[in-house]
């Protein structure tokens, strides 16, 4: 209850961190809420949401006043009760236009907040107008259930400067009602809002919260299978933040209490896991966990454990992509850990890396935690850097360690590390031994394996139902195709198997080209998606290939007219007609525009995204239920990625459906030297894999078992 919190009489910015030091503790016991704020605008309501996810789990409710802007002419005509629903109209379309323009994700966490709220039927909203100017005031009262309450009010405005101790400098002061003294400072904020409230106040009118927003807040809420989790607003604050907003926790790495939402345990096979690499390669390994079994919350863990034992410990994790090392940083937060970010630019991280070295060498750092990039992790100047690291406390993290096995990473793995965790899901190369053996000699040997099978099993992945489909290539594609395999056939015998040459390589891209962006893969992935709504948390994959018409007079386009451009494009087109919202996520969209993506795909806003490659490694979609696979290599490491992010768990996702587009050459097609047989039993080995784990592996047997049967293939599934 608020009679047990240390509550200040007043926070000032430079001392206090008004966000955690005030707002999430009086909020996490808070019954009722008022809050007044100036001006309307989606920032506005985003930070007036502050700590929204710790008030919500007492269910109470919330009463909201944002303030707007108007002129004489319409408070006038709202006192007579006249252009009510025109001026409430034209100030929802501008919020609107406003909000979708905001993609920061602290404003999407503290957004899903209110909209939860709403479609509980707890949180009202209500728009207040001046005459001249608008309504500003900023005032705050919290109640809990013994009927005490604390009013705040003060300069901390609903602004990202405001909330953060390292922007403007802000204060605000506390009045607790069990205070008998305070009552002239408290009571006249209190009366002022219920006059406000109840349209009471002079010289302000007050109108309900324009239908456009509230349907927005609503559409979202409805969507939302669990409220946002208080440590994630905590662990993206964090991230936001030049420095420690959360002071009272100390600066050392903690194992959370609560993540997701739920108490947090350590799983048994990460537990396992870390045992392993701990007493099988002192220290040194790689852990191939299955895609979604928590591998990031596990190497966090080890890291708040060995910080503990080892004085001034250093971190650095090193990973392919942008977007996984924002994802590292906001799971690192989650156990008290706030890494310095070695990406984007050189000049957001250099100097603070050089004074942070500096501190490690002075033995004036108790704990040192870093993000790299794969990019950044082999520029000299971060070299440099951590070479001056000395390697009795540096702990060195690997995230997909797979792409370390290049030999572009020879002489960037910093030697000196005495400890080493490699972490992937898909950690040996299917092919290439040489870089097997570059990697096992950093890491050290795979130490602990836990299977998909295994994650199905213990439930930490999502069980999933599995469908292929059957797609001939078309008279001129299985001509080019056989043509390619003969010419790849006798390359491949003239070098003798050396390493392939650039034009060998070429060609065989180029082949895989034709299966990737086969042209009746649109026609299948038509008939699949015929009289069927569109469904949220889609995914399509595609291919970087051409879909190309087919004049031939056999072609099988199925009636439909002629279409032909980057399979994206044609898939992308063909959803938009079919009344699908969707938005592409290719390396071609700013880094920016995809976390609004992945946030928009996440909470419902868009039906499906429509990805090339980015979504193989790393970037969390757990929401995501259903996947058509259009375009997938050889390679297992790809097809087991993309597998893993589809099945990862999600409030109210009980099964994952994969939808596979299977290539196979026409009965008719010339195959005297056996590349249809080669073909189908490659794409077999991707179907084996997909159909072993399903729950209706029969029906992949069924789909496939005249193609298998033809072929002498049955034994694959």
């Amino acid at each position: 209850m608020l009679r047990q919190l240390t509550i200040k009489g007043v926070y000032k910015s430079d001392e206090d961190n008004i966000l955690e030091d005030f707002y999430m503790p009086a909020l996490a016991v808070a019954y009722t809420y008022d809050r007044a704020v100036g001006f309307f605008s989606a920032a506005t309501l985003s930070y007036a949401a502050q700590a929204i996810s710790a008030f919500i789990r007492n269910g109470g409710k919330m009463r909201l006043v944002l303030g707007a802007f108007c002129d004489e002419e319409d408070i006038q005509a709202v006192s007579q009760g006249l252009r009510d629903r025109e001026l409430s109209e034209r100030i929802g379309g501008e919020f609107l236009k406003e909000l979708d323009r905001v993609d920061d994700a602290l404003f999407h966490n503290r957004f899903e907040g209110l909209a939860w709220l709403v479609a509980k039927e707890r949180l009202e909203i209500k728009v207040a107008l001046r005459p001249k100017g608008m309504y500003h005031d900023k005032i705050g009262i919290i109640s809990d259930t013994n009927g005490d309450s604390v009013v705040f009010s003060g300069s901390a405005n609903e602004s990202l400067h405001a909330l953060l101790p390292t922007h403007n400098y802000e204060s605000i002061d506390v009045f607790p009602s069990w205070r008998a003294e305070l009552e002239p400072y408290y009571r006249p904020h209190k009366d002022s809002f219920e006059r406000l409230w109840s349209n009471r106040s002079r010289n302000t009118a007050v109108l309900d919260v324009p239908e456009a927003i509230k349907e927005r807040l609503l559409s979202i809420g409805e969507r939302l299978h669990a409220p946002p989790d208080p440590e994630r607003e905590l662990a993206i604050a964090r991230r936001i933040g030049d420095r420690d907003i959360a002071s009272h926790l100390g600066d050392e790495p903690r194992v959370p209490e609560i993540v997701g939402g739920a108490q947090f345990k350590i799983r048994d096979h990460q537990r396992e896991a870390l045992r392993s690499w701990q007493l099988s390669g002192e220290y040194h390994g790689i852990l191939n966990l299955a895609t979604g079994a928590g591998k990031t919350i596990t190497a966090a863990y080890a890291a708040t454990q060995m910080a503990k034992a080892i004085p001034g410990l250093t971190v650095i994790v090193a990973v392919p992509y942008q977007n996984l090392a924002d994802q590292w940083c906001d799971n690192l937060g989650l156990f008290n850990i706030r890494p310095l970010r070695c990406y984007v630019s050189k000049s957001a991280w250099l100097a603070e890396l050089q004074n942070r070295i500096l501190d490690i060498e002075l033995g004036a750092a108790p704990f040192t935690a870093i993000v790299v990039v794969n990019r950044t992790l082999k520029t000299p100047e971060f070299q440099q850097l951590i070479a001056r690291i000395p390697g009795q406390r540096l702990f060195w993290i690997g995230d997909e360690c797979h792409h370390h096995s290049s030999g572009g990473f020879n002489d960037a793995l910093p030697a000196q590390a005495k400890f080493r965790l490699g972490l992937s899901a898909t950690p040996e190369h299917y092919l290439d031994n040489a870089r097997n053996s570059q990697l096992e000699a950093y890491y050290g040997e795979v130490v602990f394996t836990y299977s998909l099978s295994q994650a199905i099993q213990d439930e930490v992945l999502t069980p999933y139902d599995y469908f292929p489909h059957l797609v001939e290539l078309t008279p001129s594609e299985a001509n080019e195709f056989v043509a390619m395999s003969m010419e790849i056939g006798r390359l491949i015998a003239r070098e003798g198997g050396a390493e392939p040459s650039l034009s060998l390589k070429a060609l065989m891209m180029k082949r895989a080209r034709i299966i990737g962006s086969a042209r009746n893969k649109i026609v299948a992935l038509r008939q699949v998606l015929r009289n069927r709504p569109a469904e949220a948390h889609t995914l399509f994959y595609c291919g970087d290939g051409q879909v190309e018409t087919d004049d031939s007079d056999d072609a099988n386009d199925d009636s439909d007219p002629e279409f032909s451009g980057r399979q994206i494009e044609v898939i992308s087109q063909h959803l938009d007609e079919l009344g699908w919202t969707l938005s592409r996520f290719t390396s071609h969209e700013p880094r920016k525009e995809r976390d609004h993506i992945l946030a928009n795909f996440r909470i419902g806003l868009i039906d499906a995204m429509v990805a090339i490659r980015c979504l193989d490694e790393g970037i969390d979609v757990p929401a995501c239920k259903t996947a058509y696979i259009l375009a997938s290599s050889r390679d297992p490491r790809q097809f087991i990625q993309r597998r893993g992010r589809i099945l990862r768990r999600s409030p109210g996702k009980d099964v994952a459906t994969i939808h596979d587009f299977v290539v196979v050459l026409p009965g008719d097609a010339g195959d005297r030297d056996g590349y249809a047989y080669k073909l189908i039993a490659s794409e077999l080995r991707r179907v084996a894999e997909f159909a072993g784990l399903s729950r209706n592996r029969t029906y992949a047997y069924q789909t496939l078992r005249p193609v298998l049967v033809a072929y002498g293939l049955e034994h694959l599934l």
